[in-house]
């Protein structure tokens, strides 16, 4: 496989994944994550970093904002990794970690990435400023934003 094919490949794959987090497709992540690995480096408080933590975030996500979608916006390859920036649009319609529903309109971005080691996902790092869309005075006020 040429080096062009490789970055082609996980950079569909890093798409098919985003797919999983809009449509709550889990079982994408048995295709793209390779067996037995811990691959979120930081997993979301209540999962752990193999694919069972991976799958419970998206399913945590979806409930959380179900009509959240996220889409690339910018997507760069080097070797065996995938650097990309996202954005999720949604609304905040069901419980949120530890912040309950506030019908609030989200708009959130952050960058990851992902290394790949024969042709599967073995590592997964975000950058996403988690803790500003987690702060109580974002999620709490009915009409604002968050950028």
């Amino acid at each position: 496989m040429t080096q062009a094919d490789r970055k082609r490949k996980q950079e569909r794959a890093i798409q098919r994944m985003t797919e999983a987090f809009n449509t709550g497709q889990v079982d994408i992540v048995d295709e793209l994550v390779a067996p037995d690995e811990n691959i979120e480096d930081s997993p979301m408080p209540g999962t752990s970093r193999d694919r069972l933590g991976l799958k419970m975030k998206i399913q945590h996500l979806r409930t959380a904002f179900p009509d959240g979608k996220f889409k690339i916006e910018e997507m760069t390859s080097d070797g065996d990794s995938v650097t990309f920036k996202w954005r999720l649009v949604g609304t905040h319609k069901g419980r949120f970690l530890d912040r309950k529903p506030t019908n609030k309109k989200v708009d959130f971005s952050g960058t990851d990435v992902v290394t790949f080691r024969d042709g599967l996902m073995v590592e997964h790092r975000s950058f996403d400023n988690e803790g500003r869309l987690l702060a109580a005075k974002n999620l709490g006020a009915a009409n604002e934003t968050i950028r």
